[in-house]
Formats: C-alpha cells, sequence, structure tokens
C-alpha cells in the first residue's frame, strides 16, 4: 500500500464526496439537496437550537448555516421563533413539511449508513465509529495541543 493509500484524509474525503453525490442524488428532488438535509436530520434529534448551535453541531460558518437556515424556510421546511430569553436569537423547529418527510429522509440516511458498513461485524461497526469520533475529536484540538 503506497503513502497515498495510507492515507487517512484520503479516505475521509473520498467518503465526503460520495456521500454527498449519493445523497444530493436522494434528496435533491426534494430540495433537499448540498447537504441541507443535515439540518433536518439534526433538528429530528434536538429541536430548538440556535443558529450558532447548529453551526458548532454541523461544523460549518455561520454564514453557510444562516444562508441554509434562510433557504430552508423559505421552502417551508423549517420555522425560526425569536429567543424568549435572549431576543437577538432564533431558535429553529421543524416545519409540519419537515415532519412529514422524516421518515423517508431518516430511512435513506439509515440506508446509506448500513451500505458503509456492509460486511462489518457488530464489534467492526463499533470500532470504526469509536475511531471516527476519536479522529473528528483529534482534528478539533488545537494543533499545539496535538504535537
Amino acid at each position: 500500500m503506497d503513502r497515498q493509500e495510507k492515507s487517512f484524509g484520503r479516505w475521509i474525503a473520498t467518503l465526503f464526496r460520495r456521500s454527498r453525490v449519493t445523497l444530493d442524488r436522494v434528496f435533491g428532488p426534494m430540495g433537499l439537496g448540498k447537504g441541507l438535509y443535515l439540518y433536518l436530520a439534526l433538528l429530528s434529534r434536538q429541536e430548538g437550537l440556535t443558529q450558532h448551535q447548529l453551526a458548532v453541531e454541523l461544523a460549518f460558518d455561520e454564514g453557510t448555516v444562516a444562508r441554509a437556515i434562510q433557504h430552508l424556510t423559505r421552502d417551508g421546511w423549517l420555522i425560526k421563533k425569536r429567543d424568549e430569553k435572549d431576543g437577538r436569537a432564533f431558535r429553529v423547529y421543524l416545519s409540519a413539511k419537515a415532519l412529514e418527510a422524516m421518515p423517508k429522509l431518516m430511512q435513506e440516511l439509515e440506508a446509506w449508513n448500513s451500505r458503509l458498513v456492509k460486511g462489518f461485524t457488530a464489534e467492526e461497526k463499533d470500532m470504526a465509529l469509536r475511531l471516527l469520533v476519536r479522529m473528528a475529536e483529534n482534528a478539533d484540538r488545537k494543533e499545539e495541543e496535538g504535537e
């Protein structure tokens, strides 16, 4: 195996690109391409997040999140409500349209996850997930901490 084949970054990027292509093909006709389905999936687990919280959870910059929320709100997927404690902030909720679409959305995401780990044992699935979580945690650490 050469250096390129041993690169974690290469394989993570490959999985990211293939995930985006596949899931954009599935969700694009619904108007949820370009990763917009990620917002619905996250909010289905934890409604009422602020724009800042969405940005942190999804590891996107706040400008990207603001544009996505604007798009999803305009298209009837999300509802924004002013935060009762902080009048400057808005909390984001799934609309009736989104709630109706969630079973299909979650089914497609689960199918993709199953495809990624096809042929893995339960132990391999658990190990792969734990290792990916650790990699993500390492990526979030400041550079000087990791040295």
